[in-house]
């Protein structure tokens, strides 16, 4: 079977188009390429969205106000600080609307989305994390590089793709360093549920420069919702509300996001599967002769190909064959075709794709 690839692709997760250019069915793919929780949905949040199907005849919230009382209890902070929108990819693209910055600094790699939401007449510069640093910032280097003078900075932690995380020190201690040269820094933590201790979010209300993104896509497994939210001091939330159009989240999103947030048994399940699974995922990886796998606390690895003759496209064709998708990280800036990004699913899962790569090995 011929199997076609998209070299232009963006992000993982896109079935649709890798299933449609192919002759398969969305659910003839077992999708690694997208981190997504392996439960599912909240069975909390799933009864929610379908008690909420008789207010589909009525206008959500404007500014879904029960939402953000509840996101405001779950992280013990006030209303002020939080603000809920379609999907975090929704303020990441507010940002430069909102905030007109006309120089920016990418650490790099990163999601491609903050470059693309600054495609209009602002200069962007790449600070890149190197290998042998374990992908993480070379903080002297980059307060160096600060002093040049960016209006805001982009920082995923655990940063896409690599799983990199940084630890809340040397995070506040760039929001310290970016103040002193009044810039904004946005921190990604789409993926910072995983290892909530680790959220800088505590700190907004003593940095009137920090931005946090957070996402509801990945933990408690919304991505067809659209939903995600800002933490910031309530100056910054104030600036974001004035631009945000009314209705941004809808009515079932709404109600599944407040039911997954009380679902604590689901939130203590998934830590829970994610201590069980990735050290299995990863023992069964870095078995593998040719791959190097970097250590993750979050819900997917970031791997090598060692074996210079065989780029990642290479195994993402072979594993297609099997129904198995992952993630080239060829197009992140900072990587080339040798690495690649796979989830954390369940055991079987992990198990299959563990034995497909094995076997794409066993020659060499």
């Amino acid at each position: 079977m011929k199997v076609n690839i998209c070299m232009n692709k963006i992000h993982g997760g896109n079935i649709w188009k890798i299933a449609k250019e192919n002759g398969l069915r969305p659910d003839d793919i077992l999708d690694f390429s997208a981190s997504i929780n392996p439960l599912g949905l909240s069975p909390k949040a799933e009864a929610a969205i379908k008690n909420s199907i008789p207010l589909l005849r009525h206008y959500p919230e404007p500014d879904a106000d029960a939402l953000r009382a509840e996101l405001a209890s779950y992280h013990n902070l006030p209303e002020e600080n939080i603000l809920a929108g379609n999907g975090s990819s929704q303020f990441i693209y507010l940002i430069p609307q909102i905030l007109q910055p006309k120089r920016a600094l990418l650490i790099e790699p990163c999601f491609s989305e903050y470059r693309n939401s600054l495609a209009n007449g602002c200069a962007i510069d790449s600070f890149i994390c190197r290998e042998d640093k374990v992908f993480l910032p070379d903080t002297d280097k980059l307060f160096a590089v600060l002093k040049t003078g960016y209006d805001i900075i982009y920082l995923g932690n655990p940063a896409n793709p690599t799983g990199a995380l940084i630890s809340k020190k040397t995070i506040l201690d760039i929001a310290g360093e970016c103040r002193k040269y009044g810039t904004i820094l946005i921190v990604d933590e789409a993926f910072i549920d995983f290892v909530e201790e680790e959220s800088v979010k505590t700190a907004v209300e003593g940095y009137d420069n920090l931005i946090i993104l957070r996402s509801m896509t990945k933990f408690f497994a919304m991505p067809g919702l659209r939903l995600g939210y800002i933490i910031a001091h309530d100056d910054i939330i104030m600036r974001f509300t004035d631009f945000m159009p009314p209705w941004s989240v809808n009515t079932i999103a709404v109600a599944a996001g407040i039911e997954g947030l009380r679902d604590r048994d689901y939130i203590k399940k998934t830590r829970e599967r994610l201590i069980s699974e990735m050290p299995f995922l990863m023992q069964g990886l870095c078995a593998i002769p040719y791959l190097k796998t970097y250590p993750s606390k979050v819900n997917y690895l970031f791997v090598k190909i060692l074996f210079p003759a065989i780029l990642t496209a290479d195994i993402q064709r072979q594993l297609l064959k099997d129904g198995l998708l992952i993630r080239d990280c060829a197009d992140f800036i900072g990587l080339d075709g040798s690495f690649f990004r796979v989830a954390v699913r369940k055991k079987q899962e992990n198990r299959l794709l563990i034995d497909c790569i094995s076997r794409l090995f066993v020659n060499l």
